[in-house]
């Protein structure tokens, strides 16, 4: 049997002394302390950085809302001050008598009273030929602007004044016109009034929180208008186009091989949208500033405390598994102990079935020196002799199976897990050991052993220790004569074995501390106190229980519970 074991597989896990074991061990407790502390602390980082980065970005996004929705006002009160200059110029009463050359420089000069962002002026006629004309580009006195959108748009609208997106016009430089009709000598003259973009942009930047936006206009057909030098120019295309529909927002759009976050506001006076992004984060939206370096250094000291976790961690599983380690040295030490005391019990037992052979060795060879004694002349052969050495070769086979099982038993090999029909391995154990010597006690053996047992996963010699340890027990337990009542069983999915004798029992108050190592009920010098602590220990290993139920003065039964093989 002992040379069967050694050729089965070897069960690495629950060896506690194997090295593989350990590293197995030492990456579960990994594992787990990382799951347990290290997970959980990686998890709040990456969820306080997300909201962190998450609460930036809505604080950009409000930010840039308020700052296009306050470009948009400004923009729009801008233009209406710029309006309310042209009509006053048009509805002062000379305007429409005047034939004075140069009412348009006296009105030039009061509109740049109000901003220096007009360029020139012009009357243009009821043909629509500018008559007057004041300002740096004289090339444009006399011309015929006629054909021109805006002044055909304007004699056509029931308003009084028209706002034009930029254009190039008749100067071919970009520009802005207000132009104003107005009755004069019984037609209608216009007068046009052009606006810088440059000053206008420069205007609307000037004010408070625009320093760390960029800053663009841009026409309901995707033209820039007014736009920062570093993003381009005026009637450049537009990558970006708001959404018409909202009168303000923010939204994303690609930009070469990026998507930038951008907030928009559409004016309410022309069609117009302002659109604003953050310098700082790359003209998206983002963490800027002040709050990126504090991003930062929160991320490095998330990643500082992520790794001094990771070396407790280290550090800890190590020593879990050093202290792990040193208590299945000890428990192994015990085990050990408690076969060698389990043996010590069985010695008188052991020294009966060693001494019924040897005596017939004896015998046999003492019949067979009388043959041999010339002085007797028994005149026996060889073959006479035949009978007496077949039965001293069976007592000395006899001996050896009785010490080749002790020595089984006794010596400490590693765990190696096998499929065991539990029936079979307790008939072999008892009849090696405890049938002879229960006899002498005057103890009777009942075996009441189930059929139908599935196999189960064990340790051969660790079972038998197990076994012993309970039969002892029960034999000690017993004041002759008595009987112990060995029985296997199937409960539900496990297979049971129970040891129940029907000795003292033993009481309520001890049941809680019979598995405690070296507690023992028996007198001194009779037990060591850890049968019952090493076997309890060797069942749970095997992933199985043991219960014991007694009555004082009645008996003892403890069960044993273990899992068998899946079928």
């Amino acid at each position: 049997m002992a040379r069967k074991e050694k050729n089965a597989k070897s069960f690495d896990s629950p060896n506690p002394l194997k090295e593989k074991h350990y590293k197995y061990l030492h990456k579960k407790i990994v594992l787990r302390l990382s799951v347990t502390y290290l997970a959980p602390l990686i998890f709040l980082i990456a969820f306080f950085l997300y909201q962190y980065t998450k609460l930036n970005t809505e604080g950009v996004e409000q930010y840039l809302m308020l700052v296009a929705k306050s470009q948009a006002r400004t923009l729009d009160f801008f233009l209406t001050e710029r309006v309310g200059n042209v009509l006053n110029v048009i509805d002062d009463p000379a305007m429409g008598q005047r034939e004075d050359p140069a009412a348009a420089s006296v009105a030039l000069q009061h509109l740049r009273r109000h901003s220096d962002a007009f360029i020139d002026i012009g009357i243009i006629d009821a043909k629509g030929i500018q008559v007057q004309y004041a300002g740096p580009l004289t090339s444009l006195e006399r011309r015929d602007y006629s054909g021109e959108d805006w002044y055909r748009r304007l004699l056509s609208l029931d308003s009084r004044f028209i706002i034009t997106d930029c254009y190039l016009g008749l100067r071919n430089a970009p520009h802005f016109t207000i132009g104003a009709k107005f009755p004069a000598k019984g037609e209608f003259y216009v007068l046009r009034a052009s606006l810088d973009p440059g000053k206008m942009f420069n205007y609307i930047t000037s004010l408070e929180k625009s320093s760390d936006v960029y800053i663009s206009i841009v026409s309901r057909s995707g033209y820039y208008q007014l736009i920062h030098s570093n993003l381009g120019r005026p009637l450049d295309k537009s990558p970006i186009i708001p959404d018409p529909e909202r009168h303000l927002g923010v939204s994303r759009a690609p930009i070469g091989n990026r998507e930038i976050g951008y907030a928009f506001a559409w004016l309410a006076g022309v069609d117009w949208a302002v659109i604003t992004r953050h310098r700082e984060t790359g003209l998206g939206m983002g963490i800027s500033g002040g709050k990126q370096y504090a991003y930062t250094n929160l991320l490095i000291a998330s990643l500082a405390v992520i790794l001094i976790m990771t070396l407790i961690i280290a550090f800890r599983s190590k020593e879990m598994v050093q202290t792990q380690h040193e208590r299945d040295v000890v428990k192994t030490q015990l085990q050990q102990a408690a076969k060698l005391a389990t043996v010590g019990e069985l010695a008188a037992g052991i020294a009966h079935e060693i001494g019924n052979p040897l005596n017939i060795i004896a015998n046999e060879v003492g019949i067979m020196e009388d043959f041999c004694e010339p002085k007797f002349n028994a005149g026996k052969t060889i073959y006479d002799l035949q009978p007496h050495f077949d039965k001293i070769t069976k007592s000395v086979y006899r001996i050896k199976d009785i010490t080749s099982k002790m020595l089984t038993f006794v010596r400490q090999d590693d765990i190696i897990l096998k499929s065991y029909d539990i029936n079979a391995l307790i008939e072999e154990f008892i009849v090696g050991f405890y049938e002879k010597e229960l006899e002498l006690k005057n103890i009777e053996l009942i075996k009441r052993f189930s059929p139908d047992l599935t196999p189960v996963l064990l340790d051969g010699n660790q079972f038998r220790q197990v076994l012993a340890n309970l039969l002892n027990n029960a034999a000690d337990a017993i004041t002759p004569p008595g009987v112990i009542t060995l029985s296997t069983f199937m409960d539900g999915n496990n297979v049971g074995i129970s040891v129940s004798d029907t000795g003292c029992g033993i009481k309520q108050e001890e049941i809680d501390k019979i598995f405690t190592p070296f507690y023992t009920t028996k007198p001194v010098g009779k037990g060591t106190g850890l049968g019952l602590s090493v076997s309890y220990g060797i069942i749970e290993n095997l992933g199985g229980d043991i219960k014991v139920e007694s009555i004082p003065g009645k008996g003892t039964v403890f069960t044993v519970y273990l899992y068998p093989l899946s079928k």
